[in-house]
């Protein structure tokens, strides 16, 4: 079984919509920020500087999130393939999962896809779910 990677988001007021409970657009924007925690904390890299771009992006939305709250979002699943790879992420609000998704994520060269440094699949080996 992969570890699991977490990261805490507090609920700010920005990410609120007109009906006070935070966007649909903004959980996206949750996945990416336990994305970005997950290069500096296990890849040593900042995504802002890392050569990959989203292929693919769903969420599967469950449950509203109200403010003054802080969710967790959680890495449950990291399939690495061999140019890219597929993150699955779980948002929840306490014991409440309000969202599930997932991001393929394609290694750039200078002239396209090119295959995921070693030292990656060594990081992200525990959170693999081949790891």
């Amino acid at each position: 079984m992969p570890e699991t990677y977490t990261h805490d988001i507090e609920v700010q007021f920005r990410d609120l919509d007109t009906r006070s409970h935070v966007n649909h657009v903004v959980y996206a924007s949750y996945f990416e920020q336990a994305k970005g925690r997950l290069f500096d904390e296990v890849l040593g890299i900042s995504l802002a500087e890392a050569p990959t771009v989203v292929r693919t992006l769903e969420v599967d939305y469950r449950a509203p999130i109200d403010p003054d709250r802080t969710v967790t979002v959680a890495l449950t699943a990291i399939d690495v393939g061999g140019s890219s790879f597929t993150i699955e992420y779980e948002i929840a609000d306490g014991d409440s999962v309000v969202a599930t998704g997932r991001t393929v994520s394609v290694h750039l060269g200078d002239d396209g896809p090119e295959p995921l440094p070693e030292d990656w699949r060594e990081a992200l080996s525990p959170y693999a779910v081949d790891g």
